[in-house]
């Protein structure tokens, strides 16, 4: 229901305004009435939802165009009806100036008012409907994002959305190519046009990532897809152009060629699989999973005995240099990412079985329960140089080494995790996954550590650090709230705004104003 305000000096022809509104059929209710301009703003100050104010054109104290004006400058989501006895070129003009809808002829009937009102309240809807379009298109355009792959080919819906080519076109066969940049300089939409524009011929349905900062492709419509070489050409043709032409350091990973709607997330993790032979062959470079060896190769019966070895002396640097020698060697011989997954596997499990050994007689729990989480051979994906990976192999050492004489290293992992959060904050992060997957230490043990650490739980740390990055933006954008709160993690809006009120005692459009008076 709209809201109206009417303005008339002359009482009788007020009353008679407001009954011809008030017995119609339009969907609007009266909510007051003023004899001039002035007590008009008095009431506007009350009443904070009107939609339009029907107002007369002279009166004493301030006339119509002077209360239009004032509406143009204050609040301009205010329509405006003029009501005169004088058919004025120069008022119609000046109220044009001041975006009033209508200019009414007196004396006021039915015949003449309610169309003019009928009208605005109709191009109102219309607008709020359109902007209503526009907010959903803006959040689903933020949120769809950081859909994982997993969830999109779940959901019937999303599904369509994201793989809209694949859905029409189930019959014709397909694969994943994945495309990662070193760092993430390059303009998202750049990228997306150029793939749009120029390889649209193969690559029929992508859309970018932000959980994996990755960009997810689906190459089909070609003919021959089973033919290897016409995959690889394709592939390599657009790996070339963004390296040479745009200057990107790039790698791109594909999976097996399939037909079924179901076996995308499948190609998708084994075009994740294979981008982790950059971490051996290096960056620049497709690298496509039918190439991948399928065998389980340990890291060697003698390179296993002599790390068991060293490990039981906790000395830090042989460990490491042993460690080293390890991943080093894999490299020098570019061997397969199935290799290097093993070996890592086979490290962490003997760093873990003498951890667990280490602490089998103490009666700590997040001591002695701490366990190695490296089960998928994607695991290998959080990594994009080999460096980062020996660097947490190294974290490991740390903690063995470093027992409970110094906590103070024990405790890196969070100083890790607070930094993690900085910089992926508007992610969809869970301790759990960073615990398992990214520092490869048992849940519990790493919520125990947070906690005694920051002194709040990572739940509560999460929610302070992506409201306190929202303060900033209110206090520095002009973005709409929608937008904040997908830039700082949040997929529900409603949900962003009571959290904001919660922690802050303030909705976040309400901090903002007060921050611009201060």
């Amino acid at each position: 229901m709209k809201k109206i305000l009417v303005v008339e000096d002359e009482y009788y022809a007020r009353k008679s305004i407001v009954k011809i509104l008030q017995e119609s059929d339009l969907d609007i209710q009266v909510c007051g009435e003023a004899a001039n301009g002035m007590k008009a703003i008095e009431l506007l100050e009350e009443y904070k939802d009107i939609a339009l104010v029907i107002t007369d054109i002279q009166m004493q104290k301030m006339g119509g165009l002077e209360l239009a004006s004032y509406l143009h400058k204050h609040i301009p989501e205010i329509d405006v009806l003029i009501l005169t006895a004088f058919e004025n070129f120069d008022y119609a003009r000046e109220a044009l100036r001041y975006n009033v809808k209508d200019y009414i002829v007196k004396p006021i009937y039915k015949e003449n008012l309610l169309p003019p009102v009928k009208k605005v309240l109709e191009k109102q809807e219309e607008k709020s409907r359109n902007q209503e379009k526009i907010k959903n298109y803006y959040q689903w355009e933020a949120a769809k994002n950081y859909f994982p792959v997993k969830t999109i080919v779940a959901h019937e819906e999303l599904y369509k959305e994201f793989f809209s080519y694949n859905a029409i076109h189930q019959e014709e066969k397909f694969c994943i190519v994945v495309m990662q940049e070193e760092e993430l300089v390059t303009d998202v939409e750049l990228v997306n046009r150029i793939i749009q524009e120029k390889y649209r011929g193969f690559i029929k349905d992508f859309f970018f990532s932000k959980i994996n900062e990755e960009y997810v492709m689906l190459l089909s419509g070609i003919e021959c897809m089973d033919n290897e070489l016409i995959v690889q050409e394709k592939v390599e043709s657009m790996l070339s152009y963004f390296c040479t032409c745009k200057h990107m350091n790039i790698t791109m990973g594909v999976g097996l060629v399939y037909s079924s709607k179901e076996k995308i997330y499948q190609s998708y993790n084994e075009a994740l699989y294979a981008l982790n032979q950059r971490l051996i062959q290096g960056w620049n470079r497709a690298y496509f999973y039918k190439n991948m060896d399928g065998y389980k190769a340990r890291i060697g019966k003698e390179a296993e005995i002599k790390l068991e070895s060293i490990v039981r002396t906790r000395k830090e640097k042989e460990i490491n240099q042993v460690i080293h020698s390890i991943l080093e060697d894999i490299i020098i011989k570019e061997e397969s990412a199935q290799k290097l997954y093993m070996a890592v596997v086979e490290i962490l499990k003997i760093l873990g079985n003498y951890y667990a050994e280490l602490y089998q007689d103490e009666d700590i729990e997040e001591l002695k329960d701490i366990k190695v989480m490296f089960s998928r051979r994607y695991d290998l994906y959080k990594f994009k140089h080999i460096e980062e990976l020996e660097n947490y192999l190294k974290e490991m050492v740390i903690v063995i080494c470093s027992g409970k004489e110094n906590t103070k290293k024990k405790s890196k992992i969070v100083e890790e995790i607070v930094h993690y959060v900085e910089n992926n904050y508007y992610k969809n992060i869970s301790l759990r996954e960073l615990a398992e997957n990214k520092y490869f230490v048992n849940y519990s043990y790493c919520s125990r550590l947070f906690s005694q650490e920051t002194g709040m739980n990572f739940s509560k740390y999460l929610i302070q650090y992506r409201l306190k990055k929202a303060k900033t933006l209110l206090e520095n954008k002009d973005m709409k709230i929608s937008f904040i709160a997908f830039e700082v993690g949040y997929n529900d809006v409603s949900h962003f705004i009571q959290s904001f009120k919660k922690s802050y005692g303030l909705t976040p459009e309400e901090y903002r104003a007060r921050k611009k008076i201060e």
